[in-house]
């Protein structure tokens, strides 16, 4: 099954970030990509799913101790 595919403008806005931040992201292996298209510049895609997995990994909860 696949899911809604994300353009790294579409993922550069979820996370709040630029876009040279999310192709950073994409070198870096934190998003596995899909290509579509043909010729010199085929458009980059990212699935929704790893989005979501990728802030999901992210996330921390912060455990707040009590003094009394």
């Amino acid at each position: 099954m696949i899911n809604q595919l994300l353009s790294v403008a579409a993922v550069a806005e979820t996370l709040g970030c630029s876009r040279g931040h999310v192709y950073n992201l994409i070198a870096a292996g934190a998003f596995p990509t899909v290509n579509i298209g043909s010729g010199t510049r085929p458009k980059t895609r990212v699935r929704e799913r790893d989005v979501i997995a990728f802030v999901d990994h992210r996330t921390t909860s912060i455990e707040r101790r009590s003094d009394t």
